[in-house]
């Protein structure tokens, strides 16, 4: 993955979800009937063409290959902005004017805004059976109200990178384990040297997601019609103290990441010692450090006491059948085989630097080799074991962009704890004016 491919991904949303049903009466799509799809469409006889609209490297091969072995059913791909940066405005405005594509890559969180504007279908019937092919937290992501409304294909399991030989330098032993440990070490390199940090605070929104997750506590719930927003609460608010500490004390560093600018010098004079991420972040060191080739390692994510074992996600999307397509079956067939062919499964890999959300797909032999620019260690394995312990009790909302916006805004503005009260009340404020009820928890 190239550098800027790096940046874009820095936008995806949190991708392990639990999404409840919210009740939305305008949603379209196919009903759901069985497990074994049952199609409540006219059977296709004759040749099938279908439009695919998405932005990760490499999807364009992949429709390839699949052309190249269903030639009675056509899928031409378009490469449109990624989500954030205009690609949801090109596919709700397409739309609208009847002219949208039948698939789309669409990021797990902003399935429900999309739901909200009519605009995903419910693919249950045809996509159910497969479900079991993939990684829990990627199909409850995926789904909302037990309907399923996109096939995953990849997910962002965080570990810890850390640079080995500043550890060994600084007679840090061994990464840390929990983030009692983390913090602990940023005192030992400070006392050292007061100019190296030892690792990135939250910069916004997503990221501050991320790490909230792996509390278990989530920011919305639902009951019933009514949506509750719960960013403000226990979970939150200590992992914004926590990194607020770090901050005041100048023990991490204000701003930068692993695609930012700041971050590389100061990883270059050898000023950061780590940073927490998803496993595609990987590509940011590559692409970015690569005179550090073999000086960097993994680690599992720090966790909050000794006896917890969660981490967290960060990033991802799914593969959408869109309203109005005429040829959901075969749709939702090209999306498991986006997903879960092996070859197309190694381009998605090699070619967009995705981590799989297939069971299969994250022991592909790409990710079971040992990494050169890690010291040759098996990272896949760290991977592979972050993915499994992503807890499956968040709930993702209907407004990202509005709260993705907000936490930037308020974290360039004041300190991340007053930065999560703020946002609680401008998201309770964005939700009714999408015409839903709400309720602050």
């Amino acid at each position: 993955m190239d550098s800027t491919t790096i940046r874009t991904r820095r936008l995806l949303t949190l991708t392990t979800a639990a999404v409840l049903a919210f009740g939305l009466s305008a949603c379209g799509g196919a009903k759901s009937s069985s497990a074994s799809g049952s199609s409540a469409e006219p059977s296709r006889s004759g040749p099938v063409s279908m439009e695919f609209w998405g932005w990760a490297p490499g999807y364009d091969k992949i429709v390839d290959e699949w052309n190249a072995a269903h030639p009675n059913t056509k899928v031409t791909f378009k490469q449109i902005p990624s989500g954030g940066k205009g690609g949801y405005t090109q596919i709700t405005n397409a739309l609208t004017a009847g002219k949208g594509p039948c698939l789309a890559q669409i990021e797990y969180g902003t399935i429900p805004s999309m739901l909200t504007k009519n605009a995903v279908m419910d693919i249950t019937q045809y996509a159910r059976a497969d479900m079991d092919k993939y990684v829990a937290s990627s199909v409850s992501a995926s789904s909302i109200g037990g309907k399923i409304y996109g096939v995953p294909v990849d997910v962002g399991p965080m570990v810890l990178f850390y640079r080995a030989d500043l550890f060994a330098k600084y007679g840090i032993t061994k990464p840390p384990a929990t983030w009692d440990e983390y913090r602990a070490d940023a005192k030992k390199v400070a006392a050292a040297h007061p100019g190296v940090k030892f690792g990135t605070a939250p910069m916004d929104g997503n990221d501050l997601a991320a790490f909230s997750l792996q509390t278990g506590q989530s920011w919305y719930s639902t009951s019933g019609d009514s949506w509750t927003v719960s960013i403000d609460n226990p979970g939150t608010r200590k992992v914004a103290a926590y990194w607020q500490d770090l901050k005041d004390k100048g023990l991490v560093m204000n701003n930068g990441n692993a695609w930012d600018p700041q971050f590389d010098k100061a990883a270059e004079n050898g000023k950061v010692l780590t940073f927490v991420n998803a496993a595609w972040a990987a590509g940011g060191l590559k692409s970015d450090l690569k005179n550090q080739s073999g000086k960097w390692k993994v680690a599992p994510m720090p966790t909050w006491s000794s006896g917890d074992t969660r981490t967290s996600s960060n990033g991802g999307s799914a593969t959408s059948v869109l309203t109005g397509c005429k040829t959901p079956r075969e749709a939702e067939q090209f999306a498991a085989f986006l997903s879960t062919d092996a070859k197309a499964v190694s381009t998605g890999i090699g070619v967009g630097g995705l981590y799989p959300a297939s069971v299969a797909g994250q022991n592909n032999a790409l990710l079971a080799a040992g990494d050169p620019y890690f010291g040759g260690q098996k990272v896949g394995d760290l991977y592979k074991a972050s993915a499994a312990k992503v807890p499956t009790t968040w709930t993702n909302g209907p407004t990202y962009q509005q709260v993705e916006t907000d936490f930037t805004t308020a974290i360039g503005q004041g300190s991340l704890p007053d930065a999560v009260t703020k946002v609680q009340a401008s998201t309770i404020a964005a939700i009714k004016k999408l015409g839903l009820s709400v309720n602050g928890g």
